[in-house]
Parts: C-alpha cells; sequence; structure tokens
C-alpha cells in the first residue's frame, strides 16, 4: 500500500551529466554559463542558474562539444533541447 511505482514515460534515456556549459544566441554571441544536467538521445536539459532568457534557437558548448539547439520545452530556468541537425522537417 505504501510504495508508489513510477514509470519512465519518454521514448529515451536520460544521462545525468554535470557538466557546465555554456550558451550563446550565436557562435561569437556574448557567453552565458550554465549547468548541462542530463544528455538524452538526441537532446539535452540544461539549468540556466543565471535566469539569462535562453533564445529558442542557441549555441551549447560542453565537454569539448559545440552544437546549436533548438528549445523543445521550457520549466523554470531550466529547458530542454535538441540538436537542430536532428529536428525533423514538416513536409
Amino acid at each position: 500500500m505504501g510504495d508508489t511505482m513510477i514509470w519512465e514515460t519518454r521514448g529515451t534515456v536520460r544521462r545525468p551529466l554535470g557538466n557546465i556549459g555554456i550558451i550563446m544566441a550565436e557562435p561569437d554571441a556574448t557567453p552565458h554559463y550554465c549547468f548541462v544536467m542530463d544528455k538524452l538521445d538526441g537532446g539535452v536539459r540544461v539549468s540556466n542558474p543565471n535566469g539569462f532568457k535562453v533564445p529558442s534557437k542557441f549555441v551549447l558548448r560542453y565537454a569539448g562539444r559545440e552544437a546549436k539547439y533548438e528549445v523543445i520545452w521550457r520549466n523554470g530556468r531550466q529547458i530542454s533541447a535538441e540538436p537542430i541537425s536532428k529536428r525533423r522537417k514538416a513536409g
């Protein structure tokens, strides 16, 4: 009766990272530090401790990687984003 089961409903598994990253609106824009919390197949979950308004499309650098991402959801200072190259094209 006291046991509660939580089911994983997303199609991919989160892998905790804990990396410091840099978010930029464009490759040469002012950098804003962030915390890359999780890596998912095809995406990341990022915490933005500074309260910087992350644009819907941005460049993320972390752990020697750099890619352009698009936000897929926001929750307070956390965002989830997918690499733009992996986004499905309409049509």
